[in-house]
């Protein structure tokens, strides 16, 4: 077994760092739907549209601040084998 092979934390981690991706898209899309149909007299499916893209915007902007706030912090370095 080499140094390379994953081990099952970090196969446990990037599963959950995608359902934490779909948690997030979902969290902010619906926020965003709810935003949009409430103050605007848009279409629905032109809000839904909308509300897609808000989740996937803000969620590639969300996990880039935790990223920034991780590498900042020096959460993510790891030992060099």
């Amino acid at each position: 077994m080499t140094s390379k092979d994953p081990t099952m934390m970090d196969i446990i981690g990037t599963i959950l760092s995608r359902l934490v991706n779909v948690a997030l898209f979902l969290v902010i899309g619906l926020l965003s739907l709810v935003a949009f149909m409430g103050r605007t007299d848009l279409h629905v499916a032109v809000c839904g549209l909308l509300a897609v893209v808000c989740g996937v915007i803000g969620t590639i902007l969300v996990r880039l601040l935790f990223r920034g706030i991780a590498n900042l912090g020096g959460l993510t370095r790891r030992s060099e084998d």
